[in-house]
């Protein structure tokens, strides 16, 4: 039976998933090429940085991009299901948009078909011969890379009922997602094959708990007959079985649904709620959907209801006139008291206890 690497690697990428934690994890070595590492080490995982201007450089040394070794003892981590909704986000419309939205997070490991001499280099002299591969890499495999995108979207639209697709829309994702396999429904089927399972082992645990004494690590046990976890990893040299896999342990272990952002289209996976309707996936202003979007309702409400309207234009109305006064405090004051009532006013106005009518009576009574 194939074993995991015990020490760092330079070759290969293992996945596997904590569903209680809602995270999963992945080891493969990458390139520090606009690539940091944030390590957690007292929680033995750590994440990647995306860095726009970043080359590693060596001590003593010329200029290198050298390939970052992998442990499965640190992983790097990620919310559960987020390898699935990058591929199905990701731009291979060129390289720059494909190494930025996808390839800086998972290397090139998962696609060895497509590799001059079927490996990278572990160091490159300088930023040019390194970019030179990696586009020649993503250049070969564009094909490759939007087929398994489409075909993805295409059984995600299915098995959630997202962007138009209603078919079978009262039965549960896990039996569509089986269902669509067993009948060939889709091309998803097909990324099924040339996936290894490594079986975990207590022997594997040595580098993780070896350090504990027998009976400190016998009192954890005690407590807690979990406390080491015994988890499954997975392992492929090709991305669409890794991405299949993905799909396959969110769909069957997870009760949170895949979505689409009501502001910016992208797939996403609520963090907290169901009913969530936008994203909280990195944007290039920095600012989330989630807050774009409330603020977007927030616009649109005030343009359908006439007393959230009158109460916005009084509240600048009355802003100005209190930054204009020259510090005085009784229209500070009588401002901050308006404000308080008015926003109580709406608050009874949201929660029932006062009709849309009497609010706008009282905006225009009190403007």
């Amino acid at each position: 039976m194939r074993k995991l690497p015990q020490y760092p690697f330079n070759e290969g990428f293992y996945i596997w998933f904590d569903v209680d934690s809602k995270e999963e994890y992945y080891s493969t070595p990458l390139y520090m090429y606009k690539t940091d590492f944030n390590d957690d080490l007292e929680n033995f995982k750590r994440k990647i940085i995306q860095e726009k201007n970043f080359y590693k450089k060596k001590p003593s040394q010329k200029d290198t991009a050298p390939k970052h070794p992998a442990t499965i003892l640190y992983p790097f981590a990620e919310q559960f299901g987020r390898l699935l909704i990058n591929l199905l986000n990701a731009d291979f419309s060129n390289f720059n948009n494909a190494y930025n939205t996808f390839f800086y997070l998972y290397g090139f490991e998962l696609l060895k078909e497509y590799i001059p001499d079927k490996e990278l280099m572990n160091t490159y002299s300088n930023e040019e011969e390194l970019l030179k591969i990696m586009k020649r890499v993503y250049e070969d495999s564009y094909g490759y890379l939007s087929d398994i995108q489409y075909n993805f979207r295409k059984c995600v639209d299915f098995v959630y009922n997202l962007n138009g697709n209603e078919e079978l829309k009262e039965s549960k994702p896990s039996s569509k997602f089986i269902a669509s396999l067993v009948t060939h429904h889709n091309d998803v089927y097909s990324y099924s094959n040339d996936i290894e399972v490594i079986l975990d082992t207590y022997s594997d645990k040595y580098l993780k708990y070896g350090n504990q004494s027998l009976e400190n690590l016998t009192k954890e046990l005690d407590k807690n007959d979990s406390f080491i976890p015994m988890t499954n990893v997975y392992t492929s040299e090709k991305l669409s079985n890794i991405v299949f896999v993905v799909l396959e342990q969110f769909v069957k272990n997870s009760n949170l649904p895949i979505k689409s952002c009501q502001y910016c289209g992208r797939y996403f996976v609520p963090s907290v709620r169901q009913d969530e309707l936008y994203c909280d996936l990195p944007s290039e202003d920095g600012k989330s959907c989630r807050e774009k979007g409330a603020k977007q309702t927030y616009k649109k409400n005030l343009e359908k209801i006439p007393a959230l309207l009158e109460y916005r234009k009084a509240y600048q109305k009355k802003f100005m006139e209190v930054a204009r006064s020259d510090n005085n405090k009784k229209l500070k004051k009588d401002f901050d008291s308006w404000k308080k009532l008015a926003q109580s006013k709406i608050r009874d106005y949201k929660q029932g206890k006062a009709t849309e009518d009497e609010l706008y009576k009282w905006m225009m009574e009190n403007k």
